[in-house]
């Protein structure tokens, strides 16, 4: 048996080897959630033409309006 014959020759059914990004076909750093399928540096190229938006969190959200001065009242 040759180098040709033997060469990833195992099959790839399942296994982090048979999944590989939709963009660049690299194997490392998936994201799989909601079948997205694509490795994490290109889901950061292209999250905001997906529809993602980054979320600020509340806390973080109180102190912008804390820090200009802005008074905020809780219901």
């Amino acid at each position: 048996m040759g180098h040709q014959q033997l060469y990833w020759s195992h099959p790839r059914k399942f296994g982090q080897g048979s999944r590989s990004c939709r963009v660049c076909s690299n194997r490392h750093g998936l994201i799989r959630k909601y079948g997205l399928n694509m490795c994490r540096q290109c889901f950061r190229q292209y999250a905001k033409d997906i529809g993602f938006v980054k979320v600020i969190p509340l806390n973080l959200f109180v102190l912008m309006f804390i820090e200009r001065g802005i008074r905020i009242f809780y219901l």
